[in-house]
């Protein structure tokens, strides 16, 4: 943390002179009992506000011994009376075990209050720092000696599609001591890095010598205590976590991808990542890295939504997080040379491939969330005529923004078809395009809803409307598909990558089941049967996250061919409701 040195400060142990100054304490990690002495030195670290002074720059993180949590509107204190008049709190001896500081003075605009931060001693019982350090000791002795293979196996394959962690932060840490990283990260980091070890020349050859969910485990034994003091290390573990490898014997998404987005917003909102940090008076890389992340968070509980059909836990009124930057994603990616010897040569440099990639996945993730809000709610029993149309138009705009998008991303970021001109860059951009299709799914089921045979034969119905513009846009789809090749499906895909293979998948049988004409149907028909053949020529790899990804998307397109027969013979025109013949 960044302090001045007072002219003069009072004792701890005098409390008039703590209620009556307008001192924001804080505490060496020495204050942890009542010796005068510690006292002393503790009280001799401390950020003075006075009258036409500069603003103050705090760090909300990599403060020894504390942790920073945002003091909410509804918190123990009003935030303007705080803006007033505040003070450290003491422990009956005395001793300093929390202080606020501020942030923001907030201005005469209504909206811009007052930002608080409760600083607080971390203390834990000896039973909770055993396990974390049990939990630490073990991940270490799994990888040993192959942490740094890991750590560049890391950044080379899985930060390019998903650059959450602040990279030069990290290295710096890891390089000066791995311990004081929390361990649920670098069990993270590990656990998701040991997919690739064949990827190392160094490794190749080598057994890998444990299995991925021994370091899962160990990770969240340490989560288990480390996310009592969530800072933006704990929030990138919670965030990595959800991405594991899922069992191989898993057809349905695990409800974990959602508990485990739900413990990352809470972690997010937690540190006050929810609020734009522009004014603050905090360093720049926080701003950066506040805003990358919360991003990330955003990014998570939207699509751990969809997988499992929940509302999304993040409301459109719970934040003002400042939309990302190209220069949010670019901050503390620069590696110095002194610790380049962590990552891979191309992995020194900010690839501006990552920085666009990851935007466009935030740009993606907030269209749908446009659609959830406008066509996915639980209570819409409230909703006016009036309501219902403005969800329909903002569910056009989506579509206008969203139609063109193949055509106008940057060129970084195309699938290249042609085996020639493919790169790493290129199996990168796989995930990227995958969830840009789901999305479209949730949109034209939103688009044309409700999907009845009264909508099917009713001419100008949502249906009938935009039912060829659906098509349209899956027949992108079956193509890019065909242009990802097995080696695109040994990247980084993440975990939300198999929901999203099988939304697009449904979707599919969806519109075969919704054609009207003879011309559609055996368009939607002649869908189906390439995304059925593209899958079992992708599934036929013996690779278990090859299958993971795959297994189950093959699974229910395997079940439509086999009793697509007897649906045809049952409903003849092909329609939804002859699957259901009670309907």
């Amino acid at each position: 943390m960044v302090v001045d040195q007072p002219a003069h400060t009072p004792s701890y142990r005098d409390p008039a002179a703590l209620i009556h100054s307008n001192l924001v304490y804080h505490s060496s990690p020495s204050t942890v009992n009542s010796d005068p002495q510690r006292a002393a030195d503790a009280a001799s670290v401390v950020s003075v506000t006075s009258p036409g002074a500069a603003p103050q720059t705090y760090s909300l993180e990599d403060i020894p011994g504390r942790c920073a949590y945002f003091m909410g509107p509804t918190s123990e204190q009003d935030g303007f009376l705080l803006d007033a008049f505040r003070y450290g709190i003491l422990s009956e001896k005395y001793n300093l075990d929390a202080n606020i500081a501020q942030v923001h003075s907030g201005s005469a605009l209504p909206d811009d209050k007052p930002v608080h931060f409760l600083f607080l001693e971390v203390g834990h019982p000896d039973n909770v720092n055993r396990a974390r350090q049990d939990a630490s000791d073990s991940i270490e002795a799994k990888v040993w000696p192959y942490g740094d293979n890991l750590v560049r196996l890391y950044f080379r394959h899985v930060h390019p599609v998903f650059p959450i962690v602040s990279k030069v932060r990290f290295l710096r840490r890891y390089q000066t001591d791995k311990k004081n990283i929390p361990a649920c990260l670098r069990g993270a980091m590990y656990a998701l890095a040991s997919v690739f070890w064949s990827y190392d020349v160094a490794l190749r050859g080598t057994p890998v010598p444990f299995q991925q969910y021994e370091l899962v485990d160990y990770a969240h034994q340490a989560l288990r205590r480390e996310v009592e003091n969530p800072n933006l290390f704990v929030l990138q573990a919670c965030l990595l976590l959800i991405h594991v490898t899922p069992p191989t014997i898993d057809s349905m998404e695990a409800p974990t991808t959602w508990t485990f987005a739900a413990q990352a917003t809470a972690c997010a909102q937690m540190i006050g990542l929810h609020l734009e940090p522009g004014q603050w008076n905090i360093n720049a890389t926080e701003k950066h890295l506040r805003r990358k992340l919360w991003w990330a968070t955003f990014y998570s509980d939207c699509w751990s939504s969809i997988c499992h059909g929940n509302p999304p836990h993040i409301s459109n009124t719970s934040f003002n997080t400042a939309p990302l930057t190209m220069e949010d994603v670019r901050c503390d990616e620069e590696v110095p040379e002194d610790l380049q010897y962590l990552v891979e040569p191309p992995d020194a440099s900010f690839e501006v491939s990552t920085g666009a990639r990851f935007m466009q996945m935030i740009h993606i993730a907030r269209s749908l969330r446009t659609v959830l809000d406008s066509s996915f709610q639980v209570n819409t029993s409230a909703r006016t005529i009036n309501d219902s149309l403005e969800a329909q138009n903002e569910l056009v705009t989506v579509q206008a923004k969203l139609r063109d998008w193949t055509s106008l991303i940057p060129s970084c970021l195309v699938v290249q078809k042609d085996e020639r001109t493919r790169s790493n860059v290129t199996s990168y951009n796989c995930p990227l395009h995958l969830s840009f299709y789901a999305a479209q799914v949730l949109l034209y089921r939103a688009l044309m809803h409700p999907p009845t045979r009264q909508a099917k034969t009713t001419p100008g119905s949502n249906l009938r409307k935009w039912f060829p513009e659906a098509l349209l846009a899956f027949e992108a789809f079956a193509d890019f598909l065909s242009c990802v090749n097995k080696a695109d499906l040994f990247g980084f895909w993440g975990r939300h990558a198999r929901s999203q293979l099988i939304l697009c998948g449904n979707f599919l049988v969806f519109l075969f089941m919704l054609a009207s004409d003879r011309r559609d149907i055996e368009r939607a028909y002649r869908l189906l049967e390439s995304f059925h053949g593209t899958m079992h020529a992708l599934y036929d790899v013996d690779h278990v996250q090859v299958n993971t990804l795959l297994r189950a998307a093959a699974i229910r397109i395997d079940s439509f061919f086999a009793q697509a027969a007897e649906i045809m013979r049952s409903g003849g025109d092909g329609n939804i409701s002859a699957a259901h013949p009670s309907h």
